[in-house]
């Protein structure tokens, strides 16, 4: 060990440790409602905070939670207090005094007491409430513009495409005088927005999300009070179109575009009034959006105004109707809300202009496009009839086209969202779908030509800005045509997430700059698919929830966001969508146009891992409790299952991998060979086996001790199920697939062998088979998303797993970054630049799936990880295992008790340093490598050696 080159603390742990003490100033902040800041829509509120100090060792010991009317940001009359509570806990601390009002804003206050039994000055959040109950509904009804054109999921059209038109609905109210607050709780069947008086109300986008179609409709409560007029009549307004509700992407299974709401409105002297939808509203097929749906796109004419949002401007209209098409609940928004990112916006990197092809000969190429200008970055472009404006945004993403441009009245302008450019003189050999410098849109699939795209029609009254709001692409390049002479002042690339900047928890950057722009990849692909739902792309004919996706994902989508609020409104779509026949979690979450079915491992297991996952990163126990009796249920089938392949099924096992007995093997057609189902059954058992002691620990938290006994037996039945079918005499792996990496990564994770021997000789198989691969992983989403904590801990090899991060040939996180990715793919190889496009028909270019190395890049390479016995990072480790190939690793990580900082390098002279910060009322077990284990509290440290 090195001598410290700074003043040394006294307790060194496997070397020589420095403090750095300052004046104390500690203070409560953090303050959040369900893991968000000052929400609206809540309806039972849970409280964190964390505490923050100059001072080392500081810790909470108590606190005190007061709730309470907001008078402004301010505390009013008081309906919950605790008084003193000893616990240190700041996460998790659920609201537990009588029941709240509807559609009411609260101010609520925390009061901490340290160690030293100082009580820090208080800290006050805000948050509203939605509309509670049923009851709170009543006078409310659902309306609809009698004679919508209806498509039925038995009339779908091949062109996927949705019906013309969006339902626009109006109503004038005399409010009278002295209102007070005014709060208005808005839903849809179909993508929706609202205004009062003219003024769009909000900062949400696509509302009401993407939901079970039968079973649940978000609703939204804004405080609208400054948005009324003080005399007169007030204009509430909305527009509803087809996305998520009867468009393809839900097989059209609603019939109309519809409204509801609820306008609470409270008055000085104490009393109250409520205004619901009703027949009284007025509504039509109008509004300049013609038509629009999540796959489609958008049409805008800009001749046609909101006038009719306006006080006197929707005389034309007709009396609506009231329907009943949905019958399932409506709840306030959980989660995150979809949010335009500015501060993400993106300017064209590159822009040309072509007209015309050379060297096309129909049967083998497309030839290459003819340039005519091009363009830098900040200058007005201008497009003439016949000519393609193609402009590079430099990054995939899922946003919306902006722009301000100006144009004679009835010119129409036609956006098309691509991920890619199609090369070298257009070869049809190598997947292109037109001549080389145009748009490559095949992998959108049946909507490449019919769909995804944003047609503007201009009003001719000079600079005209336009922006779809019913819909959303994923895209890096644009391909813009005109029917007349346009000229573009201003062009965008706004990105659309519900990854908020205030939710963004870590960044982690290394001295390798193509692992940074992994990293970056990683980011950009969980903004483009966390989207209402955690989708496995955003830009093809399909945009779903799928569940093994998300689950492979969850741990990695945890060190780049708070994804804990996101995410829990996602388990209730797997509650919604989970089989009543069997209690199987499906495929796909919520409900869609495909991917209902159960009993596929590790897609069905995501009802059991999300939670747990949750609950460990962020020590929160609520998303446990919302799911416990859903889970239960499943794991009953489990019991009776073991996740073996039913009758006349086959599995998505570890999709995509390039190891034998890989499902998208064309070569089976509908026959796939027995060892596969015998492979498939080792794995779903296996992730049996890893469900039942996830259920246990999570039993043990939430104080169900039968459950937990419960669980420990499955657990133990589920391992001797597999020890005795699927671990041979020898003592290995069943002689099918004990060669393939997947099956000896989870018999090594799970300690499936009992024999210590055969534990060496499948790690070394493993080693072996890595090495004959050319030091390249084979693995699929389920294997790889276990792949480097598995080499790294219970392989013991590190060094092989840096190995495979820093691995350029194909399979490699890297070797996408090679060909130019800016987001993950869908395939190791979806793009080659030696041999083109992958299959078109299963391609995307922003899949976040091979992104959970992240997590590890946090865990090992940062040393940032969980004590499974402290989740919420209460207590945790910090045990960075560097690698010099890296050069040096700089990690933060926002967790529930503060933020955590790791940062290594090594210097010229070969000495590593390594400091460290933990926040305050935390501790941390930290190892140097080669080193003792020691127990810190908070502090930020320096070890050099």
């Amino acid at each position: 060990m090195k001598k410290l080159l700074t003043l040394c603390a006294a307790a060194a742990l496997a070397g020589c440790v420095s403090s750095m003490i300052n004046t104390d100033a500690s203070k409560t902040v953090g303050l959040q409602t369900c893991r968000l800041v000052s929400p609206s829509n809540i309806a039972m509120p849970v409280f964190s905070w964390k505490m923050t100090t100059t001072r080392q060792g500081a810790r909470q010991t108590a606190y005190r939670i007061r709730v309470g009317t907001a008078e402004g940001r301010k505390l009013g009359t008081v309906v919950w207090d605790t008084r003193s509570v000893p616990d240190d806990r700041s996460t998790g601390i659920a609201y537990g005094g009588p029941a709240l009002k509807s559609a009411t804003a609260y101010a609520w206050e925390v009061s901490v007491r340290d160690e030293t039994g100082a009580w820090l000055k208080p800290a006050t959040g805000t948050f509203t409430t939605g509309l509670l109950t049923a009851d709170d509904w009543k006078g409310s009804e659902w309306i609809a513009v009698p004679g919508q054109a209806v498509i039925s999921s038995n009339t779908v059209p091949k062109n996927e495409r949705s019906v013309p038109g969006t339902s626009c609905f109006v109503k004038a109210l005399d409010l009278g005088a002295n209102v007070k607050a005014a709060y208005w709780t808005v839903t849809g069947q179909g993508v929706f927005d609202v205004f009062v008086n003219g003024t769009r109300v909000g900062s949400d986008f696509l509302k009401p999300g993407f939901t079970h179609v039968f079973k649940t409709r978000h609703a939204f409560t804004y405080d609208v009070t400054a948005l009324l007029a003080k005399n007169g009549d007030n204009v509430f307004a909305a527009m509803v179109s087809a996305g998520w509700w009867r468009d393809k992407i839900v097989h059209y299974r609603g019939r109309e575009s519809a409204f509801r709401a609820q306008l609470v409105i409270r008055y000085a002297d104490g009393s109250e009034k409520r205004f619901g939808t009703d027949a009284s509203w007025r509504g039509a097929i109008a509004s300049p959006v013609k038509r629009a749906s999540i796959f489609e796109g958008e049409a805008y004419d800009a001749r046609e105004t909101m006038r009719w949002a306006e006080k006197g401007g929707h005389n034309a209209f007709q009396a609506v109707k009231t329907i009943d098409e949905f019958k399932g609940e409506i709840v306030p928004m959980e989660g995150s809300p979809i949010r335009l990112r500015e501060d993400l916006a993106m300017r064209p990197a590159a822009a040309y202009v072509w007209q015309g092809v050379d060297g096309a000969d129909g049967a083998n190429k497309f030839g290459k496009v003819k340039t005519v200008r091009a363009y830098k970055s900040g200058e007005a472009m201008t497009l003439a009839p016949g000519e393609t404006l193609v402009v590079d945004f430099g990054q995939n993403a899922a946003a919306e086209p902006r722009f301000t441009a100006s144009a004679a009245a009835g010119t129409t302008i036609t956006l098309l969202p691509a991920e890619m450019l199609n090369d070298e003189a257009g070869l049809k050999s190598r997947g292109n779908d037109g001549p080389e410098g145009s748009v490559y849109r095949v992998n959108l699939r049946g909507i490449h030509q019919n769909g995804a795209q944003a047609v503007y029609t201009f009003a001719g009254t000079g600079d005209e800005t336009y922006m779809p709001r019913f819909t959303f692409f994923g895209y890096r390049y644009l391909s813009i045509t005109a029917t007349s002479t346009v000229t573009i002042r201003r062009l965008e690339s706004v990105p659309v997430t519900s990854i908020a900047k205030e939710l963004e928890l870590g960044s982690i950057q290394t001295g390798e700059k193509d692992v940074n722009r992994l990293i970056s990849n990683v980011l950009w692909g969980q903004y483009s698919n966390y989207l209402s739902v955690p989708t496995d792309c955003p830009q093809r004919n399909e945009r779903l929830g799928w569940t093994a996706d998300t689950q492979v994902f969850t741990e990695a989508a945890s060190c780049n966001a708070d994804v804990y609020g996101f995410l829990f409104k996602w388990m209730r779509d797997m509650r919604d969508s989970q089989l009543e026949t069997t209690g199987s979690y499906p495929s796909v979450a919520p409900v869609a146009q495909y991917g209902n079915e159960g009993d596929r491992f590790g897609w069905a297991d995501a009802g059991v891992i999300v939670p747990y996952t949750l609950w460990r990163r962020f020590g929160d126990a609520t998303i446990v409790k919302a799911n416990w009796a859903s889970m239960k249920t499943f794991m009953a089938h489990l019991a009776q299952t073991k996740h073996a392949t039913q009758p006349g099924k086959r599995q998505y096992a570890d999709w995509l991998s390039y190891e034998k007995y890989q499902p998208c093997n064309a070569a089976w057609g509908n026959n796939p060979p027995k060892e596969a189902f015998e492979y498939w059954d080792f794995l779903g058992a296996c992730y049996w086996l890893w469900d039942a002691r996830m259920m246990a620990e999570m039993a043990a938290a939430i104080g169900e001790k039968a459950d937990e006994k419960a669980f420990r037996d499955m657990a133990a039945t589920a391992l001797a199920h597999i020890r005795g079918t699927y671990v041979m005499a020898d003592g290995l792996l069943s002689k099918t697939f004990r060669d393939l990496q997947t099956a000896s990564l989870f018999a090594l994770k799970l300690g499936l062998l009992a024999d210590a021997k055969a534990v060496a000789e499948t790690r070394s198989l493993l080693l072996k088979n890595i090495k004959d691969h050319g030091d390249c992983l084979q693995t699929g989403f389920l294997g790889t998303s276990i792949l480097m904590n598995t080499l790294t801990y219970e392989a013991g090899a590190p060094d092989v797993a840096y190995t495979l991060l820093l691995q350029h040939k194909n399979p490699s996180w890297l070797y996408s970054v090679d060909q130019g990715a800016t987001t993950i793919w869908e395939r190791w190889n979806s793009y080659v630049k030696a041999t083109g496009f992958g299959p078109a028909s299963m391609n995307s270019f922003n899949h976040y799936a091979y992104g959970a190395v992240l997590a590890w890049m946090y865990g090992t390479m940062a040393g940032i990880q969980e004590d499974a016995a402290a989740p919420g990072f209460k207590h945790f480790v910090l045990a960075p295992l560097p690698d010099k190939r890296v050069g040096n690793v700089s990690a933060e990580y926002d967790s529930a008790y503060g933020t955590i900082r790791s940062s290594w390098a090594y210097g010229k002279d070969g000495r590593w340093t390594w400091t460290f910060t933990i926040p305050a009322n935390a501790s941390a077990s930290v190892t140097v490598p080669g080193g003792e284990t020691k127990t810190y509290m908070s502090g930020t440290y320096t070890i050099v050696r």
